[in-house]
């Protein structure tokens, strides 16, 4: 069926009606989207109030909502605004609906939760209407629409339970219509503007980028010689300024004295109109906002079902001790566990570490260390010589003299090693190996006294065993000196490699000890890393689906 063009749309060309019908129809796919996505979650609630968002923005409906406390007088400022007696002089008393009034045929509906949709005459059958909507566990939503008033098919006039209510029902009731808004009109009594509520409410509705109007309602009750009306307006107006809310217009009335000569109804009435006239941009702004806000009633759904993974990672939080760690850091825990790693990692390396540097300063020391000198070469060659076949000394007891001859050399060439090995590489030796594990923290008197005990005898039956068969010339002299050195060299490095790995089996049993004093510090401080890792991932899932909506939200703006 082809839609009936607004009357305030009359002259405008039917090519801008539809792309406005169409930007707003994709408006209500982008929100009915989100709603969908909205209860993939679990979301019980906010994904029907995008739905209803949703048809409202494809009908391209203008809400506007009235709100304030129950002696405002806003149901009887509605029927003053509509020429005719739709509502009760006091709202309909259920504690769980709003009542819509729009244009268009003639009829009362009322939305219930398990009968469907009943149908009143809104002329004949108003209290049965009324009697009906007693019970608010049956009622969601009461609709009227009549002709021949200001209003269209997609124009409609909220009347909301008072929030000054007792029963809080009646608050959630206004509550729940509130998204669907695209104007608030805030009606306080004369007596009570400068109530906590009024404030607090107007407020939330500001923050929520909703457009808002005051009417300072039964101005008939002031009294001019108490304080004259315009010190009056301007209290009003600073008092909110106090609470920083900038309503967008104020209007002063009086339904009891049309004719009094402050009341502006007709301001009122006129502003209303303009209002009207204005559907499509406040309704694309409207929506837009209630969204946002929906959006954020979604998170906070969701942060609430996250609520116990939340308080069980925070409770463990809690109970965990780290010395030197700030436990609400992150970065500082991730930090002090990475330090710990390092450290285990360290431990499981440090004797081995330590072993390869002993050994290489052990390989240093008898690299460095001279054992064969000029002197050292002449006593070689002269014992050599004697280890010749055809030695012979004398002439009588030649045999005896030979030997004796043999025997000095050796002893001569034995005196000369040990004195090069003690003066050049026993003392050293000895040294080095005392200060090895002082070098790692460990003192051993036991240890120090075995090294210094430590003996390494050269004999004469072992520079007698180095000598090989054919030794006869000078150049293997010079190999025989060599081998003397490295054989007393070898002795040297298996004593030491002895003692290198005494060293290391302590530094062994210190690193085990560490390692299981560090280890506990580890679990605690996965623990902790764990924990905020929990909460990082539920906070960083609520801004992601955050962000997605909004993204949604954006595009299809």
């Amino acid at each position: 069926m082809e839609r009936k063009k607004d009357e305030r749309m009359v002259g405008v060309p039917d090519t801008q009606v539809m792309e406005r019908d169409t930007d707003f129809a994709r408006l209500a796919d982008t929100l009915e989207r989100i709603g969908s996505m909205m209860e993939e979650t679990g979301d019980g609630t906010t994904p029907g109030k995008m739905a209803q968002l949703a048809e409202k923005t494809r009908r391209v409906e203008l809400n506007i909502a009235f709100c304030g406390h129950f002696s405002a007088g806003k149901s009887t400022m509605i029927n003053t605004l509509l020429g005719v007696n739709l509502l009760p002089s006091n709202p309909i008393p259920t504690s769980a609906n709003v009542v819509k009034i729009r244009g268009g045929e003639k009829a009362a509906r009322v939305y219930t939760r398990s009968s469907g949709v009943l149908t009143f005459d809104p002329d004949t059958e108003m209290e049965k209407l009324k009697q009906f909507a007693v019970d608010g566990d049956t009622v969601e939503w009461v609709e009227v629409s009549y002709p021949g008033t200001f209003l269209d098919e997609r124009s409609s006039l909220l009347d909301t339970p008072g929030i000054d209510s007792t029963d809080a029902a009646h608050k959630i009731a206004t509550e729940s219509a509130l998204h669907l808004a695209d104007v608030v009109v805030y009606m306080m009594d004369y007596n009570h503007v400068q109530a906590e509520e009024n404030f607090n409410f107007t407020k939330a509705l500001k923050d929520r980028g909703k457009p808002v109007y005051l009417v300072v309602n039964m101005i008939d009750k002031h009294i001019d010689f108490e304080l004259d009306f315009d010190s009056y307006k301007e209290s009003v107006e600073e008092a909110f300024a106090t609470w920083n809310i900038r309503p967008d217009g104020i209007f002063y009335t009086s339904l009891a004295e049309p004719d009094h000569p402050e009341n502006q109804y007709e301001a009122f009435r006129e502003k209303l109109l303009a209002l009207i006239g204005e559907r499509e941009r406040l309704i694309g702004e409207s929506v837009v906002h209630s969204a946002e806000h929906l959006i954020e009633e979604h998170m906070k759904g969701i942060a609430q079902r996250s609520a116990a993974a939340r308080e069980a990672l925070e409770n463990r939080l809690e109970a965990l001790a780290v010395d030197g760690v700030d436990k609400s850091d992150a970065a500082q825990a991730e930090a002090a566990l990475r330090e710990a790693e390092a450290a285990q990692s360290a431990l499981a390396s440090r004797a081995e570490e330590a072993r390869k540097q002993m050994e290489k300063e052990l390989t240093a020391l008898l690299d460095n260390a001279r054992l064969t000198y000029y002197s050292t070469n002449e006593a070689a060659e002269r014992y050599l010589e004697s280890r010749k076949p055809g030695f012979k000394v004398g002439l009588f007891f030649a045999a005896r003299k030979t030997e004796e001859e043999r025997a000095k050399r050796l002893d001569a060439l034995l005196a000369d090693v040990r004195e090069k090995v003690a003066g050049n590489l026993d003392f050293h030796f000895k040294d080095l190996m005392s200060k090895l594990p002082e070098a790692y923290g460990i003192r051993d008197e036991d240890y120090h006294a075995a090294v210094h005990a430590t003996r390494i005898e050269v004999t004469a039956e072992f520079l007698a065993a180095l000598v090989k068969d054919g030794a006869g010339t000078r150049e293997y002299v010079m190999n025989y000196c060599s081998d003397i050195s490295n054989a007393i060299k070898a002795e040297y490095h298996r004593a030491g490699l002895a003692f290198i790995e005494q060293v290391t089996a302590r530094l062994r049993q210190q690193a085990e000890a560490e390692a299981e004093a560090l280890q506990a510090r580890l679990g605690a401080l996965r623990d902790l890393v764990e924990i905020h890792a929990g909460l990082a991932a539920l906070a960083e899932s609520e801004r992601t689906v955050k962000e997605r909506l909004r993204a949604i939200l954006r595009e299809g703006a």
